[in-house]
């Protein structure tokens, strides 16, 4: 598991997402991964109204699929993320992680799988049944798949 996630490469009914990922290309991943974000980020903005680092972190991912900042300048924003999330608590902490994994897939196309574990992380941290996390886990990956055509 990474960083206190509840799930991990090992969790049984994840295998079907972490095949769909290893399949498909970097560019889907990207594209997937940013439209997921926005759930993690609107938590985040409900409860924290002026906590703007995990828009942040995904407006400078899109200007960088734009080519209009360098890579460099979206990592230091992710990192800056990552640290704020070690002042937050239990599935707060997790829904940032997972912003910081969703938009880290712009380097590399495994961090989609960091985002799901964090994001079922946070949902089951927030009360969430297992059965509830294992729909949740169904719906993203037919969602990635779909972005796979």
């Amino acid at each position: 598991m990474r960083r206190n996630s509840l799930y991990g490469y090992e969790t049984p009914f994840l295998k079907p997402m972490i095949e769909a990922v290893a399949e498909g290309n970097k560019e889907q991943a990207v594209r997937w991964s940013f439209k997921e974000v926005e759930r993690p980020i609107r938590r985040l903005k409900r409860k924290f109204p002026d906590y703007t680092t995990p828009r942040d972190c995904k407006r400078l991912g899109e200007l960088y699929l734009e080519d209009r900042v360098p890579l460099s300048q979206v990592s230091s924003v992710v990192s800056e993320l990552y640290g704020e999330a070690k002042l937050l608590d239990g599935a707060d902490k997790a829904l940032a992680l997972s912003v910081g994994e969703g938009i880290s897939s712009l380097r590399t196309k495994s961090h989609v799988m960091g985002y799901v574990f964090f994001y079922l992380t946070a949902l089951k941290m927030n009360g969430a049944s297992d059965r509830e996390i294992e729909k949740e886990a169904e719906r993203m990956r037919l969602s990635y798949a779909l972005s796979l055509t």
